[in-house]
């Protein structure tokens, strides 16, 4: 029985990394494979998810569209529920293209009904992609021609092309070699072997970013590819930290003329997209808003002195006058003034760190300390020199120990996403006078290390659940 197969498109799950003294979050890529196999008029599917770190099979589907994992990993395990999220919006996207047009309609229901859809087009059993001739030859029913087979009576060319959807963009401009490891550093010396509450900071090197295509898309649209950088900084939680989750609303009008003219424009591309002729879309729209004006002028609610209104605030648009309805009238059109949703907003985190050191090793510390954000923070040239890469990004996470005392992240404090460094401000003489240490690098006495991050991304509803699947165990974002 010949068969042909068909890989999805990756998604990629954030998981929750439950290894002892871990930080962050880890990302797994997952795949589905679609297989078909027999004639026409007799194919049958099977449906396979694989892990793609290893290229393991991880589940597949039933029967009925169920998604049963049996092959998960130990970090997986805890975070089914969200894979099986992920692998359903693959199968509702996978659902578009990957069988072909020659089917039937029985076929493609079978074929859906194991992805757990629904068949919601019209057909009977000799109806679909294609119909049997008087002469036994099988007919494209679109464009009535025979469908090529080879000796088998399979198909030659099972997949459509016009089934396909766009590449994802995925370009990538090489930089030059860079600072790819750092120490663990921390201040005060002690702060690695005791159990006080710190604050963490990691680098990665951002490659860019892959630009999934397509209007149907579950999972992100912009996916981040990141290297992660050796080395880390860990520094005491100090007071005054803090966030503010904001999200842009804005007053927005709509007054009732405009609202008018909205409702023809509306119909007139629903008639447009409903393949109604062109000519006699613009007609119906404009019929539309002719009975609306017939409406008013036969409303006696409405009365004269309200269509002089509208006559005059026409007048103005028409000749760009400023408060021309307002100062013949004493009136306005009603704006229908509401707030409105206008989008996200991304947050700043601010930290301020003095560092004082006491001795030659927190002297050393304290001084690649510095480096470390200086440097990661420095702008990167690219391998011809034409382009500049973006800096590095920072992970940072407020940490604290449980009752076993293992590091774990703060639960009653705020999680930060992936930030960039925005500025980095070092106050070399914090106490008002210059002074150094007698040691070789002639270390300064204390230093003033201000930070300003901005989170790349904005916080979504779903960063929440994705956290302890809405059980409220933490104070999230």
């Amino acid at each position: 029985m010949a068969c042909t197969t068909k890989k999805s498109k990756t998604a990629i799950v954030t998981l929750k990394q439950g290894i002892r003294g871990s930080l962050g979050k880890v990302k797994e890529k997952y795949y589905i494979i679609i297989e078909r196999c027999g004639t026409i008029g007799s194919f049958t599917f099977k449906t396979s998810i694989y892990r793609k770190s290893d290229d393991k099979k991880i589940g597949a589907t039933t029967s009925n569209g169920d998604i049963v994992l049996s092959g998960l990993n130990d970090l997986e395990k805890p975070e089914e529920k969200m894979i099986k999220r992920y692998i359903r919006g693959l199968l509702k996207k996978s659902a578009n293209y990957p069988i072909g047009t020659n089917i039937s309609h029985n076929e493609r229901t079978a074929y859906l009904n194991q992805l757990g859809l629904q068949n919601v087009a019209k057909g009977s059993k000799n109806t679909g992609g294609y119909y049997v001739g008087e002469d036994g030859v099988v007919y494209d029913s679109v464009t009535n021609q025979p469908i090529v087979q080879d000796g088998k009576g399979v198909e030659t060319d099972p997949f459509d092309p016009k089934d396909f959807v766009f590449e994802d963009i995925n370009i990538n401009i090489e930089g030059r070699d860079f600072r790819e490891e750092y120490e663990d550093l921390s201040y005060p010396k002690g702060l690695g072997s005791n159990r006080q509450d710190r604050i963490r900071f990691e680098q990665l090197y951002s490659k860019g970013r892959i630009i999934n295509s397509g209007i149907e898309l579950e999972g992100q649209v912009f996916q981040r590819e990141v290297k992660k950088i050796e080395g880390s900084v860990t520094l005491p939680i100090v007071t005054g930290i803090g966030d503010r989750n904001q999200v842009d609303w804005q007053g927005a009008t709509l007054n009732p003329l405009q609202a008018l003219g909205a409702a023809g424009a509306l119909s007139l591309f629903s008639d447009a997209a409903s393949g109604e002729q062109i000519g006699n879309a613009f007609t119906n729209a404009a019929g539309g808003i002719q009975e609306a004006l017939g409406r008013i002028k036969k409303d006696k609610q409405v009365g004269s002195d309200i269509k002089q209104a509208i006559n005059i605030y026409l007048a103005q648009k028409a000749v760009g006058a400023q408060g021309l309805l307002s100062r013949a009238t004493g009136a306005i059109l009603n704006p229908n003034l509401e707030m409105l949703f206008n989008g996200p907003s991304l947050r700043q985190f601010g930290f301020t760190f003095k560092l004082s050191p006491r001795d030659a090793d927190e002297a050393t510390q304290v001084r690649k300390i510095l480096r470390f954000f200086k440097q990661g923070m420095s702008v990167k040239t690219s391998s011809s020199n034409i382009f500049l890469k973006s800096p590095n990004i920072f992970n940072i996470s407020y940490q604290t120990f449980n009752t076993d005392g293992d590091e774990i992240v703060h639960p009653s404090l705020n999680i930060i996403k992936t930030c960039a460094l925005l500025s980095c401000d070092v106050q070399y003489t914090p106490d008002g006078t210059y002074m150094t240490y007698d040691d070789p690098f002639r270390t300064m006495t204390s230093y003033q290390l201000t930070l300003q991050f901005g989170e790349l991304d904005p916080i979504y509803d779903s960063d929440y659940t994705e956290l302890d699947n809405d059980q409220d165990q933490v104070i999230g974002y």
